[in-house]
């Protein structure tokens, strides 16, 4: 039986202190939190290796940590996850990442300390080993929580061999078009969309030639998403996903047969109960790249993503609440019995 081939991730891993506060301080003010400050494995390029490996997916982790016992933490946690971190190295002289993350009802606010984070693909040796590793990978995920010239030099490196580069555009950054054309799967939030958009200096065309939507979110929002999607994608981004929150998400990707425009699919995401939104995004990452590279149809792909970070809101912490693939079969079982 054939070895199933690895997804890279190359991407930052940061230890996240977590404090629950009433809602975030003035300038100047001193706040109170609830209760004691929480230290979880976090990191959008460590949280979405895990989310891979929890829903099935063969995954190797490329980073940097500091030689410190953040460090040594975050490298066990991705192990027990059953990913791969030999592709992770310690840098002697910077710190490991740091998230600072102020819980607020239900919704977050983050400050990182890139630390290590900082430093990924300046060392040579390691940068060409992590090149290799990608020439064999079925696909490479990356994010902008580390150097920008390092992704843009792995985006290129992807193309050459023929690698599909999925890239979560977060934290917003400017992206040059021609980088964007290089992507295969882009997925942001409707934010990110819009930065993206707004940066290639063109007005979204908001006319879907081809839609398919289970059910409306609220109209302006979906309207605008699938605008903003649609400008991407013709630019030559070749699948576009948006999420969209407690509202669920929207692909928009190659029509099915020869000559029909871009095929809209949307799906709304499930009412649960929100404990920690921290990661949902992450989790969507993962479980949108697992279940496209394995085969599934993508409004079937796009289903099991929103449910798996509906899944993931429900949970405490970032890797910490991350679900299995069992766990996401059994909800989406559940709620289409309930249908």
């Amino acid at each position: 039986m054939e070895e199933q081939k690895r997804i890279l991730v190359v991407g930052s891993l940061n230890m996240d202190q977590v404090v629950q506060v009433p809602r975030l301080p003035v300038l100047g003010e001193t706040l109170l939190g609830a209760g004691s400050l929480k230290l979880v494995p976090g990191g959008k390029g460590a949280n979405q290796a895990v989310a891979m490996a929890r829903l099935g997916g063969a995954v190797t982790m490329a980073g940097r940590v500091g030689h410190d016992p953040f460090g040594q933490q975050l490298l066990v946690a991705l192990q027990a996850a059953g990913v791969s971190t030999e592709l992770v190295a310690i840098d002697e002289e910077e710190a490991s990442g740091t998230a600072f993350i102020f819980l607020v009802e239900q919704d977050n606010a983050i400050i990182v300390a890139a630390g290590a984070n900082g430093c990924l693909g300046r060392d040579a040796e390691h940068l060409t080993r992590i090149e290799e590793a990608l020439a064999q990978a079925s696909a490479v995920v990356l994010q902008l929580e580390i150097p920008l010239a390092t992704v843009e030099h792995l985006i290129k490196a992807a193309r050459a061999a023929a690698v599909p580069v999925v890239l979560n555009a977060a934290p917003a950054q400017l992206l040059s078009p021609d980088l964007l054309r290089q992507v295969e799967l882009l997925i942001v939030n409707e934010h990110e969309a819009q930065a993206l958009v707004t940066a290639l200096g063109t007005p979204p065309d908001s006319t879907m030639t081809s839609a398919e939507s289970r059910e409306p979110a609220a109209k302006d929002v979906l309207t605008q998403a699938r605008a903003l999607a649609l400008r991407l994608h013709e630019h030559g981004v070749a699948t576009v996903a948006v999420t969209l929150g407690a509202a669920g998400a929207l692909l928009v990707t190659r029509g099915d047969q020869p000559g029909t425009g871009p095929l809209s699919l949307y799906e709304p995401a499930p009412r649960v109960q929100v404990t920690d939104t921290t990661a949902a995004g992450d989790c969507f990452v993962g479980a949108l790249t697992v279940a496209l590279l394995e085969g599934q149809s993508p409004a079937q792909a796009l289903r099991f993503a929103v449910y798996a970070s509906a899944l993931k809101v429900t949970r405490f912490g970032a890797q910490s609440g991350l679900p299995s693939r069992a766990e996401v079969m059994a909800f989406l079982a559940g709620d289409s019995s309930q249908a």
